[in-house]
């Protein structure tokens, strides 16, 4: 039963935190949401390429629990960086949402761990990845619209 819960956490987990991002229905979080998600996205995948650290699995750290991962690296955990990065950005708009969306986002990352796709470090260099970049595009966004604001008073 548990693992059966784990596999739908990894596969369709992302839902919850997509779902928090959509229900704020906020305009600005949704973009913030868009926009860290690609950065996040493509970043992770940059990173996993630089890093070439094979899956627990792949080397006898861990037993594989469901279908294998598209790709054979797992540093950083992608399931983690986007499910934080749209966790975080929920975070900064609305604080019960937030909470939704920030342990979804635990309990997609330690469905990683227990299926044996990845190392707990994969997850938490996916989880601080996710949030700066979210945090990041949220302070610039953030910056550009008073930036905008002081142009259109003048």
């Amino acid at each position: 039963m548990l693992d059966a819960v784990m596999l739908w956490l990894s596969q369709w987990g992302l839902l919850i935190p997509i779902a928090c991002v959509l229900l704020t229905k906020d305009r600005k979080a949704i973009i913030t949401a868009l926009i860290s998600f690609i950065i996040t996205y493509g970043l992770s995948d940059v990173i996993k390429g630089i890093v070439v650290r094979p899956r627990p699995f792949a080397v006898g750290d861990a037993q594989l629990i469901g279908p294998q991962p598209s790709d054979q690296w797992s540093f950083p955990s992608k399931h983690a960086s986007t499910s934080f990065s749209l966790a975080t950005s929920v975070v900064l708009n609305q604080r019960i949402l937030g909470w939704i969306a920030l342990i979804s986002a635990i309990l997609i990352s330690y469905s990683r761990v227990y299926l044996g796709v990845h190392y707990w470090s994969d997850i938490l260099a996916g989880a601080v990845l996710g949030s700066t970049v979210t945090y990041v595009t949220a302070r610039v966004i953030r910056h550009l619209e008073s930036r905008n604001n002081k142009r259109k008073r003048k």
